[in-house]
């Protein structure tokens, strides 16, 4: 059956009067991995408990799309002039490609990266509206489809609105087949009865669906958020996000205590070398220099270092 009109997104043109490429933010103290936003369109018709977006946009749900493309090809290409290893994706202020079927914008970001082929593109998602990248006739080794993912029992309380577990991967088996090299985002990890069996199961499933070598990177971040964020969260009437314990951290981010953070982590890590593969590029979010040094020790907890890293297995990635 057809979608009537009420039941699509809202969205609206607009001028971009600000940077389109910005740094991807960092709390303070937490280590920056290099990445860099590409800030095409704001909002979000999906309905996630722990989204940023609830307090930082006037109007999440409205998506909003920029038309002054030229400015856009114009700033991309100075910021890019002279710059090596870059990476720099869609998905800060709005998800990548829940917008596709009202406003299709990926056929047209595929054209625009055809002129930076050593720029690492990634569309970062939720969604399943894939048909666009899957008509490409040449896939670009330099464009990366990401995809969140949690727990069935999580999607069903804290991401409302988004498409199931099953849906993602099979819009990733399908990237994947066309040759794409895609990504992977555990973030944020949440702490819910019974999560190791939850974690453990959900990477089972991926290795039913994936291939270790197209993986170009895979994130893990442990759940965090401002505390003007809080009054959103308890709109969520099913939300688990205040099941774990949470303390306020120096950059005033409600987050677990370090020692939980790290169990997350070594426990995830841990079941994606044991299922998956021993060698995937992982790495943290939002942490600061003494996490890194726990949980990957034999990569320097640099900016610079973290970059060139990530970048690097994208594209040796690409080779297997």
């Amino acid at each position: 059956m057809k979608a009537s009109a009420s039941c699509l997104p809202a969205w609206k043109l607009e001028q971009q009067k600000g940077a389109f490429v910005k740094h991807c933010p960092c709390s303070p103290g937490a280590i920056p991995c290099g990445y860099f936003n590409l800030n095409l369109q704001t909002g979000c018709p999906y309905d996630c408990s722990y989204c940023i977006l609830q307090a930082y946009l006037q109007n999440k749900d409205q998506g909003v799309f920029y038309t002054n493309g030229h400015n856009l090809e114009k700033e991309l290409g100075a910021f890019l002039a002279g710059r090596a290893e870059v990476r720099i994706g869609s998905g800060e202020l709005s998800d990548s490609l829940a917008y596709e079927t009202v406003h299709p914008s990926a056929a047209r970001i595929v054209k625009l990266f055809r002129n930076f082929p050593r720029t690492i593109f990634e569309f970062k998602t939720k969604a399943t509206h894939v048909q666009a990248l899957l008509a490409e006739k040449e896939v670009l080794p330099n464009i990366v489809v990401s995809w969140s993912l949690n727990p069935p029992q999580l999607i069903r309380a804290e991401e409302r609105f988004t498409p199931t577990l099953s849906r993602r991967l099979h819009a990733m088996a399908a990237i994947q087949e066309k040759g794409y090299k895609i990504g992977i985002h555990f973030d944020p990890l949440i702490f819910f009865p019974d999560w190791k069996t939850h974690y453990r199961k959900l990477i089972r499933f991926l290795t039913a669906m994936i291939r270790p070598e197209r993986i170009a990177w895979w994130s893990l971040g442990a759940l965090r958020f401002p505390p003007e964020l809080k009054k959103y969260i308890f709109k969520h009437s099913r939300s688990q996000l205040f099941w774990g314990e949470l303390i306020q951290g120096q950059d005033g981010k409600y987050r677990y205590f370090k020692p939980l953070r790290l169990e997350l982590f070594r426990f995830v890590i841990q079941e994606i070398k044991k299922q998956l593969a021993s060698e995937v590029p992982l790495y943290l979010c939002m942490e600061d220099a003494d996490s890194w040094q726990e949980i990957f020790p034999e990569i320097p907890a640099s900016e610079s270092t973290i970059n060139h890293y990530l970048y690097e297995a994208a594209w040796r990635n690409l080779k297997g």
